[in-house]
């Protein structure tokens, strides 16, 4: 399984996403799950979660396409974000089916979270379905969430909006991959991480982060610290 957050705020963006592929006792691997293309007028990042082979060949496939020199769509050619939300669609779509393969009870299709900005656009950010549709988040919950969602969803809840600023967007992002790792052994670390600031054009970050590394352990150290000393703090109850 995987977790992967991508937050829209009114200054910039973030993306987090780990690297696990498979969990048990003895067969742990990893593999990245983040696509980045920093190039020219334009800044996209793309998370998945799902099937690994459907992502991988989705991702080779966006590679390909690039290096065509046969005119052919790819991220430099697409207009603007819903149209690249529609090309990832359909190369989910075609991976998702692979010839002679009855995929009528087997689901091989993944979720993608794809975002970033064109120069003189605005910043977007959209969730690819496996069936090749999409959708944009919601302007009061500026934020996408795939995999294994439920353990880290709720600081997101809590925390983000569309004024929150980028660099509390990304405490908060890692925070909610942290809640996840500690409760889903089918999540775990590296974790690569993202952020892009409103028409920079450039992505402002871009890391491989693990559990001990300073940019992580300091804000998750600092948060769990926080929970107990606020938890210890509560008055008693007077049957205590």
């Amino acid at each position: 399984m995987t977790y992967c957050v991508g937050i829209k705020t009114n200054d910039g963006l973030v993306f987090a996403s780990d690297s696990r592929t498979n969990a048990g006792l003895d067969n742990v691997n990893i593999y990245s799950k983040m696509f980045t293309h920093d190039v020219g007028d334009r800044t996209v990042v793309i998370v998945t979660s799902g099937n690994l082979g459907t992502s991988q060949a989705v991702y080779k496939s966006i590679e390909k396409d690039l290096a065509s020199t046969s005119g052919i769509m790819n991220l430099n050619t697409c207009k603007d974000f819903e149209q690249i939300a529609s090309y990832i669609g359909s190369l989910n779509i075609e991976h998702s089916s692979p010839q002679g393969i009855n995929t009528d009870n087997v689901l091989l299709g993944s979720t993608f979270i794809v975002g970033g900005q064109i120069k003189g656009q605005n910043q977007e950010l959209y969730l690819v379905y496996s069936q090749g549709n999409y959708i944009r988040p919601a302007d009061s919950k500026p934020y996408l969430v795939i995999g294994e969602v439920k353990y880290g969803k709720p600081i997101l809840d809590r925390v983000i909006n569309p004024n929150v600023t980028v660099g509390d967007a990304s405490r908060c992002a890692l925070i909610s991959m942290d809640s996840t790792l500690k409760s889903d052994l089918t999540v775990g670390p590296p974790i690569d991480f993202a952020v892009y600031k409103k028409d920079e054009n450039k992505l402002a970050a871009l890391k491989c982060l693990n559990p001990t590394d300073d940019d992580y352990a300091k804000v998750c150290n600092q948060w769990s610290d926080g929970i107990f000393k606020i938890f210890n703090s509560f008055p008693r109850f007077d049957w205590e």
